[in-house]
C-alpha cells in the first residue's frame, strides 16, 4: 500500500519497455537525467518501488498503457513524495484506485463520488478547464441538475472561474446569500459550497466542487482534505490525458499515413478531390468542406465543394470573397469561431461556404509548394468551438501532403491538355476531335439519338495573312475561335481541324437543327467587323454540315468526307453560305 501523499510535485514519465522515453511531464525535466539510469529497474520492478532522487525519498507506481486496439503503448511510470501530513488510509487507496483508470471519464467519476463520500457531500461536481477554447466543461455531475450539463464559456465570470483565475479554493458555508451563484444549484437546494482548482503544475485542469444540502456547512479541515484529493485527481488526470493523447497521436499518425498513400497515388483530378475530402473526414468533423484553387490574381475556383446540401458544382469568386479568398491571398492558416471575424475588413465571409461564423467554426489552411500558394483547404462545423489547435495542426500535416499530390496531378492535367489543346486558339486539336466524334458515333449507335458535324473554313484567309502578315492571321483566328465557341452549347466540341478550318461536333442535334446552328455562326461572323490596322474587316464562314447514318457512315473519316464535300459545295456557290450533304448527288440517304 502506497502511503499519503504532500504537497510535492508529482512526476510523470511516459516509457518504452525497453527504457526509451516516450513523454514527461514539466515538472519530471528537473529530475531526467537522475531517473534515466534507473528506469529499467523501474520498468522491470513486480512491486512498488522507493527511490532517491536529488537526495529526495520518492514513491514509483508504475501502469502500463495500451491502445484500445490491444498494441502496448508504453508504461506510465509516477513519482510522488510520501509525508506525515495526512494519514488517512482511504486516501492513500482513492490515490491507487483513481492512478489505474486510463479514461478520463472514468476519473471524474470514482473522484466526484470519493470525495462526496470522504467529505459527507450531499452533491458534487468536476467540471473540466479547456485551455484550447477557454471554457469550463461540465465533466461531472453527482445529484445535480442535468440544467448544468453545458460548457461555461464568454466572459470570465461567477464562482467557478473566480476559482480558476485565483487559483485558490473556496467555502461559503450559505450560498444562497452570495453574489454570482447560479439559480439552479439554489433551487436545488444547496447550502453551503467547497471547492478547490485542480492543477498540474501551474496548469489548471479543472475544479473539484462538493455541495450540501442541508444546515451543516462544510468547515476549514475538510478544506484541507479536499485540496489533498484534488492533488490526487491531478496526477490521475494528468496520466489520463498523457495516455489519450498519444492514443489520439497514433491515431492521427495512422489517419495521415493511410491518407498520404491514398492521395499520392492517383493523378486524376476528380479522384483526387475526393481522397483529399475523405482523408480530411477521417481527422475533423465537418459539414462544409471546399478546395479552392487561384484562377490569376483577381478570382479563384471551387474545385470541390460540400455543403450541407450536398456537392456543389465548381464555382469561380473574386479573391476578395470568403475565407479561401483571404488564405489564398495571404497564405496564412485560420480557425475561427462564434463572432470572430476574417483579421481584415476587405475580407468579406461567403455564409454558403463558410458558414455563420457567429455561430458555427471554422478551419483553413493554404496548400504551397515552394513558397507558391497553389490552393488552400477549408472545412467548417455548425458547432462553436468546435476545433481545437490540435485539429488545425492535422489539418496543416495534411495539407502538406494534399499540396505535393495537387502539384503533381495539375501538373499532369496540363501536360495531357497541351496534347489535346491547339495552342494558338486554345481549342481542341484534331486529333481530340477525332476521338471525341468516334466516342459520340458509338454513343449514337448505341442509344439511336442524332448526331451532327460541320466543317467550318474562314473564306479569303490568304488574303488577310498576304495584306496584314501572320501575325494579324493568327488573331484572327483566334478570335473566330473564341466568337463562336461563346454561342455555342457546352456539350459541343468546336475544334481547329487544320489551317484556316475548324471542326464542330453536334451531339443530340438532327440534320436541320445543324444547319440552323451553322447558318447563326456563319451570320454572327458576317455581322461582327473586325478592327485590324486602324480598319474593320468583314470575315466570312462558308460552313458544311452532314448528320451521323449507322449504315452509311462506318467510320469518322466517312461523316467528316460528306461533311467536307459539302463546304466544297458552298464554296464553289459563291462562299458565306452554309450546305448539307443531302444536297450532294452523290450524298444517299438511309
Amino acid at each position: 500500500m502506497i502511503g499519503d501523499l504532500s504537497h510535492s510535485p508529482v512526476l510523470s514519465l511516459l516509457v518504452s519497455l525497453d527504457t526509451n522515453v516516450l513523454a514527461v511531464s514539466h515538472t519530471s525535466h528537473p529530475l531526467l537525467p537522475s531517473v534515466k539510469p534507473l528506469l529499467a529497474d523501474l520498468v522491470h520492478a513486480t512491486e512498488v518501488s522507493e527511490v532517491f532522487l536529488n537526495g529526495q525519498r520518492y514513491v514509483v507506481q508504475r501502469e502500463l498503457l495500451w491502445h484500445q486496439a490491444g498494441e502496448l503503448l508504453g508504461m506510465l511510470l509516477v513519482f510522488w513524495q510520501p509525508t506525515e501530513l495526512l494519514s488517512d488510509r482511504r486516501l492513500g487507496e482513492m490515490a491507487l484506485a483513481i492512478a489505474s483508470k486510463l479514461e478520463i471519464e472514468h476519473v471524474l467519476e470514482q473522484v466526484v463520488r470519493f470525495a462526496m463520500d470522504l467529505l459527507d457531500a450531499d452533491a458534487g461536481a468536476l467540471p473540466i478547464y479547456d485551455p484550447d477554447r477557454d471554457r469550463l466543461l461540465p465533466g461531472h455531475l453527482v445529484n445535480l441538475p442535468v440544467d448544468l450539463i453545458s460548457p461555461v464559456t464568454g466572459e470570465r465570470k461567477g464562482l467557478m472561474w473566480q476559482i480558476i483565475n485565483q487559483n485558490r479554493s473556496l467555502l461559503i458555508a450559505d450560498y444562497a446569500a452570495q453574489s454570482h451563484v447560479l439559480p439552479e444549484l439554489v433551487r436545488a437546494g444547496v447550502r453551503s459550497l467547497l471547492a478547490t482548482p485542480i492543477k498540474h503544475g501551474n496548469t489548471p485542469l479543472g475544479i473539484l466542487a462538493l455541495y450540501r444540502m442541508r444546515d451543516e456547512p462544510f468547515q476549514e479541515r475538510d478544506r484541507d482534505l479536499l485540496q489533498a484529493i484534488a492533488r490526487q485527481t491531478a496526477i490521475a488526470l494528468q496520466s489520463a490525458r498523457m495516455y489519450q493523447r498519444a492514443i489520439r497521436n497514433a491515431d492521427q499518425r495512422y489517419a495521415l499515413y493511410r491518407a498520404s498513400v491514398e492521395i499520392g497515388a492517383t493523378l486524376d483530378l476528380a479522384q483526387l478531390y475526393q481522397a483529399i475530402h475523405r482523408a480530411v473526414s477521417k481527422l475533423v468533423d465537418h459539414v462544409r468542406f471546399a478546395i479552392a484553387l487561384p484562377v490569376d490574381h483577381q478570382t479563384f475556383e471551387y474545385v470541390y465543394l460540400i455543403a450541407p446540401a450536398g456537392q456543389h458544382p465548381t464555382r469561380r469568386e473574386s479573391i476578395a470573397k470568403g475565407v479561401a479568398g483571404y488564405v489564398l491571398r495571404v497564405g496564412v492558416s485560420l480557425r475561427l469561431s462564434g463572432a470572430q471575424s476574417l483579421p481584415e475588413p476587405t475580407a468579406l465571409p461567403d455564409p454558403e461556404i463558410d458558414g455563420d461564423l457567429t455561430r458555427g467554426s471554422l478551419l483553413a489552411t493554404p496548400l504551397i509548394v515552394a513558397d507558391r500558394i497553389i490552393g488552400a483547404l477549408v472545412v467548417a462545423s455548425d458547432r462553436r468551438d468546435a476545433y481545437t489547435t490540435n485539429d488545425l495542426s492535422a489539418l496543416e500535416m495534411l495539407a502538406s501532403t494534399v499540396a505535393v499530390a495537387l502539384h503533381n496531378a495539375l501538373r499532369f492535367a496540363h501536360l495531357q491538355s497541351l496534347a489535346i489543346t491547339d495552342t494558338l486558339t486554345e481549342l481542341v486539336n484534331r486529333r481530340q476531335f477525332l476521338h471525341l466524334l468516334h466516342q459520340e458515333m458509338e454513343r449514337t449507335r448505341r442509344y439511336q439519338h442524332p448526331l451532327s458535324v460541320a466543317i467550318i473554313d474562314l473564306d479569303h484567309f490568304k488574303l488577310v495573312n498576304d495584306t496584314h502578315g501572320h501575325l494579324v492571321g493568327d488573331w484572327v483566328l483566334r478570335e473566330i475561335a473564341q466568337c463562336c465557341r461563346r454561342h455555342l452549347r457546352d456539350i459541343d466540341t468546336l475544334a481547329r481541324y487544320g489551317g484556316e478550318e475548324f471542326s464542330l461536333i453536334l451531339p443530340e442535334t438532327d440534320y436541320e437543327a445543324a444547319l440552323q446552328v451553322a447558318d447563326r455562326l456563319r451570320l454572327l461572323i458576317a455581322t461582327t467587323p473586325m478592327a485590324i490596322d486602324g480598319r474593320l474587316l468583314s470575315l466570312t464562314l462558308s460552313i458544311g454540315v452532314a448528320t451521323f447514318q449507322s449504315q452509311l457512315h462506318t467510320d469518322p473519316a466517312r461523316l467528316i468526307a460528306d461533311a467536307d464535300q459539302a463546304l466544297y459545295l458552298a464554296k464553289r456557290r459563291g462562299r458565306n453560305l452554309v450546305c448539307g450533304a443531302k444536297e450532294l448527288s452523290t450524298y444517299a440517304e438511309s
